[in-house]
């Protein structure tokens, strides 16, 4: 695999977003263990909790998409040049999101995500994370296979993603990161 691991982290709403690529010396400066043991990384901005294997890397970037342009923040950790850990979240126009169904916009979401590296989705489920809409899938690609969560609050959608070369991240990885995806106030 290459060193410099570009991994198609965000496509959202369908709106004409592009992916944003990160590489791996982007991500390479986080990596400390949280504490020695196991904790929750904790975003009091992004407001949510999640068990990240180690420390990540934040960064923002604005996302050209057909609303104008689009403020994301991105919490990055790569385990390895083949795998990398992601929670980002984007702030959406209120006003884009009255009348909308909250899982069609997702499902777009997931379309886009899919297309960008070439992905078929399957184990797609749709439910709520603590009264929010959310949708779970995988994604196989040619090079790239992914466990993904979308959850949508109010006007934030957040992505949660474990990004893994070749073959679909492991059970126990995604009920420890994914599954560990909380709101907060």
């Amino acid at each position: 695999m290459k060193k410099s691991l570009v991994l198609m982290a965000l496509v959202v709403f369908g709106y004409g977003v592009q992916a944003m690529p990160l590489t791996h010396q982007c991500t390479q400066e986080a990596g400390k263990v949280l504490a020695g043991k196991k904790q929750k990384y904790h975003s009091a901005d992004g407001k949510f909790k999640i068990m990240f294997p180690a420390e990540p890397t934040r960064s923002e970037d604005n996302v050209p998409t057909d609303l104008g342009d689009i403020k994301m923040v991105m919490f990055m950790y790569e385990k390895s040049p083949s795998e990398a850990y992601m929670v980002a979240y984007s702030d959406y126009p209120e006003s884009s999101m009255q009348g909308q169904d909250p899982y069609a916009l997702m499902e777009a979401s997931k379309g886009g995500v899919l297309g960008n590296f070439g992905a078929t989705g399957e184990n797609v489920k749709r439910f709520k994370i603590q009264n929010y809409p959310a949708l779970s899938f995988d994604g196989r690609g040619n090079a790239y296979c992914t466990s993904y969560l979308l959850v949508l609050r109010n006007n934030r959608l957040y992505q949660v993603a474990i990004l893994k070369a070749n073959e679909l991240p492991a059970k126990k990885d995604v009920k420890s990161f994914i599954a560990s995806f909380e709101l907060t106030s």
